[in-house]
């Protein structure tokens, strides 16, 4: 009686972590520039319903292990336009994403040069230096 006690909980202690074994999912894949194809490092790669997130490594490359079918990834980049997709997944898969640049408006030079003199005009600037107003 003792023998079969102990031989079902051992039969029962081993089926347990196999039956939670299949509710893991795992996402994977690569992010890389839409424009010329290469890998982009740091990226942000999160799954909203889970809360659970991740960044590529060097070579574009990212992993999350899930423990949820229903999907919604975010992925984002400085730089670049952000990607989302919702999805359901019944098993292992391997997502690549190709993310496009974001153009960035760039101000002309002459506002540049006029920010950086803080609204003193050229010529204001040069009288104040060579005013002395010590004495």
């Amino acid at each position: 009686m003792k023998t079969l006690i102990l031989t079902n909980t051992f039969i029962l202690l081993c089926l347990i972590p196999g039956m939670t074994w299949g509710q893991f999912v795992t996402i994977s894949g690569y992010v890389n520039d839409s424009s010329n194809g290469k890998a982009l490092e740091n990226v942000s790669i999160f799954e909203s319903n889970s809360g659970i997130g991740t960044i590529s490594n060097q070579n574009g490359f990212y992993r999350l292990v899930l423990n949820d079918s229903l999907v919604n990834l975010q992925i984002a980049n400085k730089g670049f336009k952000d990607f989302s997709q919702e999805m359901e997944i019944a098993s292992d898969t391997t997502l690549v994403v190709k993310l496009e640049p974001q153009l960035i408006e760039r101000k002309n030079q002459k506002n540049d040069e006029e920010e950086l003199q803080a609204g003193i005009q050229p010529e204001e600037k040069k009288a104040e230096r060579r005013k002395p107003e010590f004495k």
